[in-house]
């Protein structure tokens, strides 16, 4: 079953002379566990692209390429 993660933007304001936070909804972050044969899995659903849905993916270092600058 997938967890569901709210992403959320925190925004200041005063009311009655306190300061407050209040948290806009930005998107859904959705966590699948992993299974038997797949490691775990996420996706993020943002509202300000709502037709696309983004895969998330372990970042992972690249190696660096010497290129013909780096010997000068």
């Amino acid at each position: 079953m997938a967890n569901r993660y709210n992403i959320v933007v925190p925004r200041k304001y005063e009311h009655n002379g306190d300061e407050k936070t209040a948290w806009g909804q930005g998107g859904t972050l959705v966590h699948f566990p992993a299974t038997g044969d797949k490691p775990d899995g996420f996706i993020i659903e943002l509202n300000m692209h709502p037709d696309t849905t983004f895969k998330v993916f372990p970042q992972e270092n690249k190696k660096k390429v010497e290129s013909s600058e780096d010997k000068w």
